[in-house]
Parts: C-alpha cells; structure tokens; sequence
C-alpha cells in the first residue's frame, strides 16, 4: 500500500472519528480531514493508472517548459503545489478515468467556509455533505480494485450508516412536496438548497397541500421556517439558477422571469416547464393580431393578449 493510499485512509478515518465526537469545536476537522482524504484517494487513483511514472510528474499542479540532454522537449514539475479538486477532476478525464458519482461540492464549500468564514452549519449539513461524498469514495475504491470495507474499517461503517439515514431524511422532506403541481419537473431534488444553511432537506409542513400559495416551508437541517413565497423563490433557484447562468452564457434566453401576475421571480421557462411555479399563472395562445405564439419575452406587459411588437404597432395608431 503506497504512503498516500495509507494518508488517504487515516484522513478519512480521523474525519470520522471527529465527526462522531460530541465537542462543538471538531466539526472543521471533521470537515478538513475527510476532504482530504477524499482528495488523496483521488489522487492515488492517478497514480495507480501510471505506476512508473514519478508521483509529481502526475499531482504537479504546475509544470515548466524544459529541454533534457537530447534537446527534447519536456514539462518539468513546478514546485511542490499539488492539483486542487478541479485539477483532478480534469485530469481523471486526461487519463481516461471515469469519474464517480458523488457530490464533494459541499464538502469543499463548508469546509471552506469553516476555515474563512466560521461558518455555523448545523450538524445535519455537515452529515448531507459527508454522505452525499459516499458515492464518490466508493468509486475511487472501486478503480483501485480495493474493498473500502477493509481499508476504512468501521469508519466504512458510519460512512454507511450516515448515507442510509440522509436518504431516509430526505426521502420524507421530498414526500411532503410530491403533490404539489410542478413535482414532476423536478429532475434533481438534491440540488435544493436552503438559504440559511444549504441543506437540501427543504420540506412543506402539510404534507398534504397542494397548493404552492398556501404552503408553509421548512429546513430539516437548520430549523429555518420559510413562508410560501420564500420556499417556491429557493426551490426555483436551486432547481434552474445553474441551467440559466449556462443558457445565458451561451447566448441564449433567461430560464428565470418576475411572474407579471404575482411579481414572484418564480416565472420558468425552461422547457420541462413553462409557468410560475408560485401562482401557477401561464402564458399561452397567440397574439389577437398577427398568430405569434405568445412568451414571456414576447408578450406585452399593457396588452397580454398582443405581443410586444403588435401591442407598439397599435398603441403607435391610435
């Protein structure tokens, strides 16, 4: 077993460890250990797909230009500074490595914001992020062709056990939300995040409304309580904010408009979903004067019936 392999599992395993105390003061050990270890068994995956190779020829975050002794051409490590977690992920697609599932995303915000920003996550973010990493640990163990059983021991144990009740946890919060109208275009329900603490353990207290406007919304992880319009304004955000920032990136339209019936910016127009998901208002039909189908973007805020351009037109005769 190589010397980071052997890092990679004791920091896991320490992570846990902190984790499971009861002393306030562990959680950002818990936090930097475990995503080190995380990062380090990553890392070790690079190394075994190249085993002759010198380890800093594969982690070095930098390389410099240089000519060997034949006047050839070579990248010489720059430093001692390893590849971040972008950096590995970029280069497991270079060494044709498939990437695991698994989120550490939320692993590497809360650590950093424990670090920067003395974050007071409650301790059931913390756990999201610990299990939402399982997936990605399991994977990594699988590409070294080893069990994480035998090399984490009954840190593997907790590993478990705390994915199983996340999952449960979450379960129960998304059930709540099942019957509201727009369920169905919620791919991901994982992508939720609470304003106040980022968990994705948002949930409705009447579970058996399914009406957006009457709902009364709430954090599993934080105890946070939200009124109608916050918890539809956080789950529109989660849900369609990154497709948006591509979209519009790329040239394309907004996903995410001010409802011009309610004014909540819950409008979506994202294709698996046209309308406010807070008022349930849509915008449909075709322009009374020339059949243009009528959108967000094209219908007129003092005439809905006309389009933008109709609507001028008209206003312009008279």
């Amino acid at each position: 077993m190589s010397d980071l392999l052997d890092n990679a599992i004791y920091s896991i395993q320490l992570g846990i460890e902190d984790y499971q105390s009861n002393d306030d003061r562990r959680p950002i050990s818990a936090l930097r250990n475990f995503y080190a270890g995380v990062l380090l068994l990553g890392k070790e995956c690079l190394l075994n797909a190249a085993p002759d190779a010198e380890p800093m020829e594969i982690l070095a975050s930098k390389f410099v230009p240089a000519l060997d002794g034949d006047g050839n051409l070579v990248m010489t490590p720059k430093g001692q500074t390893t590849i971040d977690l972008n950096e590995l992920r970029e280069r497991f697609g270079t060494f044709q490595l498939k990437w695991p599932d698994g989120n550490i995303k939320d692993l590497q915000r809360l650590r950093n914001e424990f670090e920067h920003f003395h974050s007071k996550a409650p301790k059931e973010t913390i756990r999201q992020a610990i299990a939402a990493c399982f997936p990605l640990v399991e994977g990594f163990f699988a590409i070294l062709q080893k069990s994480p059983k035998a090399a984490l021991g009954s840190a593997w144990d907790v590993m478990l056990a705390e994915r199983a009740f996340f999952k449960k946890q979450k379960a129960d919060c998304d059930a709540t939300l099942q019957v509201l109208p727009w369920w169905d275009s919620v791919e991901d329900s994982s992508v939720f995040s609470c304003t106040e603490c980022s968990s994705s353990l948002l949930f409705q207290t009447d579970a058996s409304n399914s009406e957006p406007t009457f709902m009364t919304g709430g954090c599993k992880a934080c105890g946070s309580d939200f009124t109608a319009e916050e918890t539809v304004e956080m789950i529109v955000t989660s849900v369609f904010a990154v497709d948006e920032f591509q979209r519009v990136k790329d040239g394309g339209e907004q996903t995410i408009y001010d409802c011009p019936e309610c004014a909540n910016p819950t409008y979506v127009e994202a294709g698996i979903y046209v309308g406010c998901y807070f008022c349930q208002y849509v915008i449909e039909g075709e322009c009374a004067r020339c059949s243009a189908d009528l959108t967000i973007n094209t219908q007129s805020v003092n005439n809905p019936s006309l389009c933008d351009y109709c609507d001028h037109v008209t206003s312009r005769d008279d």
